[in-house]
């Protein structure tokens, strides 16, 4: 039964089709499609795509239409990419690293029109059938790359770029993973010490809580703090650290780093006096 029923059921749908009235139209696509108007052609080049923020951006454009009007002007667009990246470490740790790294690229300004050129029927080139000029956009120094290192500590650049309270966040964590593991904390802070204590205050303050134990199964000898935490007196003296020195190396260089940037994404668009665009391809240019 149900192979009939489905036989019915095609030879009912071939009847429907057949006696269709042929004076309307029932050409699917027909109904749905419309036929764009023919947009100009347009390709430019720019030589170069790295350069100084509030410098203009120079470039060579070729264009023509085949379309039923006539080219009206060209115009410039572009939006405005920030790309951002962040770097904290305590370079003195030797059980593991402890770096806070962090690369953001977010679309600052959508795109937008920059700049006009008017059509000049001068620019006809006979030989290659199309219309050639050269010209140029504007930047905004607004735009110039930011870039901070560890020259120089500056507690306000630190708030400013990498957020209010991110230096004692930075410290919290960095000793709770110390207190985490009683071995790697004697490694970490017999390093640190290295650097921010002299001999003396170490020998009072840090050897006393320093334990051996031997291994049995490795047949060697380790070194832990008494107890299997870190000493009280060792826990002032960190907390007593200013954020500058948890990330200062043993050459006295300050491990944080950042960087802003920016690059837009420029388009040229050429308008036929029905307003059909032609669009180049975009180009990516470095602003520092």
């Amino acid at each position: 039964m149900k192979n009939i029923s489905k036989i019915a059921l095609l030879a009912a749908t071939a009847v429907a089709l057949l006696t269709l009235p042929s004076c309307d139209k029932h050409d699917m696509i027909d109904d749905v499609v419309y036929v764009g108007q023919m947009a100009p052609h347009v390709f430019w080049d720019i030589p170069s795509t790295t350069l100084p923020a509030g410098n203009d951006v120079s470039f060579n454009a070729k264009y023509y239409t085949t379309g039923e009007y006539p080219i009206s002007h060209l115009e410039v667009w572009y939006n405005v990419i920030e790309n951002e990246e962040k770097n904290v470490s305590a370079p003195w740790m030797v059980s593991t690293s402890y770096s806070i790294t962090s690369a953001t690229t977010i679309e600052r300004r959508i795109s937008q029109l920059i700049k006009k050129f008017a059509h000049d029927e001068a620019r006809w080139n006979a030989d290659e059938r199309s219309y050639k000029f050269t010209d140029n956009f504007p930047t905004s120094n607004t735009l110039s790359k930011v870039t901070w290192g560890s020259a120089e500590f500056d507690s306000t650049k630190v708030d400013q770029y990498f957020g209010t309270g991110f230096m004692q966040q930075f410290k919290d964590s960095l000793f709770r993973l110390m207190q985490a593991n009683p071995v790697n904390a004697y490694k970490d802070f017999n390093a640190l010490l290295q650097i921010q204590a002299d001999s003396a205050w170490r020998a009072d303050n840090f050897l006393p809580y320093v334990a051996d134990t031997f291994d049995e199964n490795s047949q060697t000898t380790f070194k832990h703090f008494v107890g299997d935490r870190i000493p009280a007196t060792l826990e002032t003296f960190y907390q007593g650290l200013g954020f500058e020195e948890l990330i200062m190396s043993a050459a006295g260089e300050l491990s944080i780093s950042y960087s802003r940037g920016y690059t837009i994404k420029a388009q040229l668009r050429c308008v036929d006096q029905n307003d059909n665009a032609g669009l180049s391809l975009i180009s990516e240019i470095t602003l520092n």
